[in-house]
């Protein structure tokens, strides 16, 4: 359509220059018998209409009559002086048509935003740090002396073998008599028993009288115990198997004379001996105490099935036997 429109433009302007030509020649006043049109410009006026007076291939509208018809004495006159001084006006553009726009075209994106990012960071904590130094350590130092030693000194006394009855000994053999009060049934309780051989160790109370039953007493004055009263035994089943000869044996009793005039003592047999306490040596008061004896004749060394049998003695012949205890000495 612009290529068009121009042609057409080009058309007009090679019928309008040469025909300006000729007004302009036309109006020029020559003596008489010159020439009207003599000169360049009437020679270029009728170079420039003899070659553009067909119509351009382009301009197909553009016919010879109506190029004929239009190109008048008068309108040539008036139109190319209207035609000229437009064409050859300075700011008269030659193509009016919108020309084709060549600017960038808009940028229609949001403009880049120039603010500072927002700080997302968590806000700063205006107070101290926490102190993380460790606390000064308050604990005492460490006692880098040697622990006391608390092991029990060598004893440089007589060996004892585990006798409590004030005598000094090698071996012990001991044992109690319980109840759950006056009156209960008696009963025995094995404390000790150091002698070479053990294997032979039972303790028992009887009587001669029948359907006998051992009794605890005495419980209120003292610890209580056995009431050895009368027909009333103790039989004592030991082994002295181990035993180096020459060793002595002590038997002690733990209570008192059970009668509130007369002190007491005891007695003792074996099948190797006999042997008794002197008379009145158990008093009868409390508390209780150890009373000791030497049985050595009645417990010899080297007897695997030994029996001592344990009775009450005058003047009371009643005892309340609370603990009996063999203490034998090596020599």
């Amino acid at each position: 359509m612009c290529h068009a429109r121009a042609v057409a433009q080009r058309a007009a302007l090679s019928l309008v220059l040469p025909l300006a030509s000729l007004v302009a020649c036309s109006r020029r006043e020559f003596p008489p018998g010159e020439d009207l049109c003599d000169g360049a410009p009437c020679e270029d006026a009728t170079m420039d209409l003899a070659p553009d007076s067909e119509p351009p291939r382009d301009t197909m509208d553009a016919t010879t009559e109506d190029t004929a018809v239009d190109a008048t004495p008068q309108d040539t006159t008036a139109d190319a002086g209207q035609d000229v001084a437009q064409d050859l006006s300075p700011e008269a553009p030659t193509d009016t048509a919108a020309a084709p726009d060549a600017s960038p075209a808009p940028d229609t994106a949001p403009p880049p935003d120039t603010r500072p990012p927002r700080d997302t960071s968590p806000p700063m904590d205006a107070a101290p740090p926490p102190d993380t130094t460790p606390p000064p350590d308050t604990r005492p130092p460490p006692d880098t002396a040697p622990p006391p030693d608390t092991r029990t000194p060598p004893d440089t006394a007589p060996p004892t073998g585990g006798c409590v009855s004030g005598v000094t000994g090698t071996h012990a053999l001991r044992f109690r008599w319980t109840g759950s009060g006056s009156g209960s049934r008696a009963t025995v309780s094995y404390e000790l028993n150091t002698l070479p051989d053990r294997a032979r160790w039972r303790v028992s109370a009887a009587s001669r009288s029948i359907g006998y039953t051992p009794v605890f007493v005495d419980p209120f004055l003292a610890e209580g115990g056995l009431d050895l009263s009368g027909t009333v035994f103790i039989d004592v089943e030991l082994s002295t198997a181990g035993l180096p000869a020459g060793t002595r044996a002590t038997l002690a009793v733990y209570g008192r004379s059970f009668n509130t005039t007369t002190s007491g003592s005891f007695a003792w047999r074996t099948f190797a001996g006999t042997g008794a306490a002197p008379s009145g040596l158990v008093a009868n008061s409390a508390p209780y105490r150890w009373y000791r004896a030497d049985a050595s004749a009645a417990l010899v060394p080297g007897d695997a099935s030994s029996l001592l049998r344990i009775t009450p003695g005058p003047p009371s012949g009643s005892l309340v036997v609370a603990r009996v205890e063999l203490c034998f000495e090596a020599r």
